[in-house]
């Protein structure tokens, strides 16, 4: 090899280091997400009581947990997961109740959704279902 072809390789390669740390600084940088989002404000009035539903030992569950909940919840076709993604509607967290009524339409239950929206406050749930149409 010549003395270029070896000037050549070490330009490449210190533009390839260049490159990772600068990826690897604005990796860094970013803030964390959320788990699933967080989108809609909502009230404080609302309550977890619908978590009590799935069991007693669950009731202290962080917004992950259970956006995770909701997501198993979804992926079940019976009786109860159907009633605990409704229940999951009325969650204080917008993200749960975002990721219940996605579930909810996945599963051909949009009709929920809807209900749900109609018998709360009216910006709360056009909100809700201007997302939810945006998700599908």
């Amino acid at each position: 090899m010549t003395s270029s072809m070896y000037e050549l390789a070490a330009l490449v390669l210190l533009i390839a280091v260049l490159a990772s740390a600068y990826i690897f600084l604005i990796v860094r940088r970013r803030p964390p997400q959320p788990a699933c989002g967080g989108v809609l404000a909502r009230p404080t009035e609302l309550s977890l009581a619908w978590i009590k539903d799935v069991g007693e030992d669950l009731g202290d569950l962080n917004e992950p947990a259970r956006c995770d909940l909701i997501f198993a919840a979804g992926q079940l076709d019976d009786e109860r997961s159907h009633r605990l993604l409704v229940n999951a509607l009325a969650d204080p967290s917008s993200t749960v109740s975002l990721a219940a009524a996605h579930a909810l339409a996945r599963s051909g239950h949009i009709q929920d959704v809807e209900k749900y929206a109609a018998s709360t406050e009216e910006h709360r749930s056009k909100e809700l279902l201007e997302l939810l149409t945006l998700m599908n």
